[in-house]
């Protein structure tokens, strides 16, 4: 599965309010974003079609890279290398809002109790789970 983390109200990354999701990320159209890719077990490949974006995920490697929406909607996100058993299960979706859109689903999930709901789950060694992160 994908896994995302970003910033919670207060814009920063990696404090206690970010947000964690499973399969689903959040953006708001026309802004910039950097983000950085990870692999926990084998090579993945984050690929949004919509976006023509695709970049290989290493196992021990960060890789950068950027992406600007500029249309609001529903995007598929996959893995577009053959990953493993748990290849099937690397769909996702990216969703870009406007910013009042936004700003309102980040609300809604910046509650720790939902937070927490949303954590992604963990890392199994059992060689099944296939799991792959994306911070913004």
């Amino acid at each position: 599965a994908w896994s995302f983390q970003q910033p919670g109200p207060d814009g920063v990354l990696d404090t206690a309010d970010d947000i964690r999701t499973v399969g689903e990320m959040h953006v708001v159209v026309n802004t910039t974003y950097h983000f950085e890719l990870m692999s926990r077990d084998v090579v993945h490949s984050f690929a949004i079609p919509a976006f023509r974006l695709k970049q290989d995920a290493l196992p021990g490697r960060t890789i950068s890279g950027w992406f600007r929406p500029n249309r609001v909607g529903t995007y598929d996100i996959q893995c577009t290398q053959m990953c493993g058993i748990g290849h099937a299960m690397m769909a996702g979706r990216i969703i870009v809002e406007t910013p009042q859109d936004h700003a309102a689903w980040l609300s809604r999930n910046s509650d720790p109790a939902v937070a927490e709901q949303l954590a992604p789950p963990a890392y199994s060694t059992d060689g099944l789970a296939t799991m792959a992160e994306v911070r913004r």
